[in-house]
């Protein structure tokens, strides 16, 4: 199963990176012609396009060229293939955002309604486990909203964090490994093949865009590595009984910065829904860090709270999870007070 799943994510990546070169030539142009964009020359993006006809072909690789040992079996081909297709709207609203911006309310509409839609089908997470033996049980409508939730924050986040060349796609491809282990060692082959697939195809648009940014994910990439990942979380957790606060941790690097960064706009009465450049990240770029160093940062930050992921899940402690996930919220709080702290301090906030 191993070599299948690395000869299908090898593949997702090859062409992946084949696309996006394509892409480079003849795909949409990102203009900076807005203060919050980090560049400042006319850049090939919607690299997203090149990642899911990868992630596609790595999936088709998988179900055909390794028939006879891939390990998805047509049930859990099924559910690859219905989740996927959530994803996949996810990218078509963000290419044609990419090439006719479209409005915030709009936007806000839409995703609500496919977050809503993916919880219903994926399985919504209605019971949590609180350790002692006791689970708090939240009902069917508070658990389709915060199933919901989950997959509209993530999608979300990943977008918002993806203004630094290789920053959000490399992050959400290191969560995606991270998943992909848990759910390989927890036997959810349907999840297994999403997550390394994905990454496979993330990692050949990387080649392009980390680090001089020669093409960018877009919308339509952000949207689509966002869903995969929340999508396929949904699928571990329903399929394997894994502890719904351990995706948070899979990818607390990406949703501390973006939630901070709402919170602190909301405490400060900003406008939710324009764009602009108070999260950590952009804060870092501005005082003098390169979009490499932003993103290795973030890359480091996400391979640890992988490795927390993974060994929280083999762990007997049902507490544990939601101890960790509450510790590095409130890590996520004081760094940010921190930061902006230090940024007001030198104006560069």
């Amino acid at each position: 199963m191993i070599l299948e799943l690395a000869g299908s994510a090898a593949i997702a990546s090859v062409v992946s990176l084949a696309v996006c070169g394509v892409q480079m030539r003849a795909g949409p142009v990102d203009q900076p012609d807005d203060q919050r964009k980090a560049h400042v020359v006319p850049t090939p993006t919607s690299g997203g396009v090149g990642i899911a006809i990868g992630y596609a072909v790595g999936l088709v690789a998988l179900t055909q060229l390794f028939a006879e040992s891939a390990p998805l079996n047509r049930q859990g081909a099924a559910l690859v293939s219905l989740a996927s297709a959530f994803a996949f709207v996810f990218l078509l609203i963000g290419f044609v955002d990419d090439t006719r911006p479209l409005g915030p309310r709009i936007k806000l509409l839409f995703f609500t309604l496919l977050s809503l839609a993916a919880a219903i089908t994926m399985g919504i997470v209605d019971v949590l486990p609180v350790g002692g033996g006791q689970v708090l049980k939240v009902g069917l409508s508070i658990g389709l909203f915060g199933t919901a939730l989950w997959v509209f924050t993530l999608v979300n986040c990943v977008n918002f964090m993806d203004g630094a060349n290789g920053l959000a796609i490399g992050s959400a491809a290191i969560g995606l490994m991270a998943l992909g282990v848990i759910a390989y060692v927890n036997g959810s082959h349907s999840a297994t093949a999403m997550t390394f697939v994905a990454a496979g195809a993330l990692i050949g648009f990387l080649i392009w865009n980390f680090p001089n940014g020669r093409l960018f994910a877009g919308d339509a990439g952000a949207l689509f590595a966002g869903a995969i990942a929340a999508l396929a979380s949904l699928i571990v957790i329903s399929r394997t009984g894994l502890s719904p606060f351990i995706p948070p941790i899979l990818f607390m690097p990406l949703l501390a910065d973006a939630l901070m960064t709402l919170a602190w706009r909301v405490r400060h009465r900003r406008k939710l829904l324009i764009g602009h450049q108070e999260h950590l990240y952009q804060i870092a770029m501005r005082s003098g860090w390169s979009h490499a160093r932003v993103s290795l940062v973030y890359w480091a930050a996400m391979a640890l709270c992988g490795a927390l992921g993974f060994l929280l899940s083999q762990s007997t402690d049902v507490r544990a999870p939601w101890v960790a996930l509450v510790a590095l919220a409130g890590l996520a709080l004081a760094t940010s007070i921190l930061v902006r702290k230090y940024a007001r301090a030198h104006g560069l906030l």
